[in-house]
């Protein structure tokens, strides 16, 4: 089950935020669902944004819930504490 976690959170961050590099370093069963965390490579879009040709790329966290049947239900950024974003 574990396994499919897994792929669902990779699946889903590749899909919604165009990581390139995605790490899980937590899955644990929450509440009759799951909640993984990962590390992402992303594309800085400061940078982009002042010349596309920089790829230059920011390690960010996130945590990912999903339910029983491993439907994504939230997903958020895990700064340090003042910076979450949910969606």
């Amino acid at each position: 089950m574990i396994a499919e976690v897994r792929d669902k959170v990779e699946k889903f961050l590749q899909e919604t935020i165009k990581a390139e590099g995605i790490r899980i370093v937590m899955i644990e069963k929450a509440d009759g669902g799951w909640v993984a965390e990962a590390e992402v490579a992303e594309m800085s879009q400061y940078l982009a944004s002042i010349n596309p040709e920089y790829r230059v790329f920011e390690k960010e966290r996130y945590i990912v819930k999903l339910n029983a049947l491993l439907e994504v239900s939230s997903y958020k950024r895990a700064g340090d504490g003042e910076d979450e974003q949910e969606g």
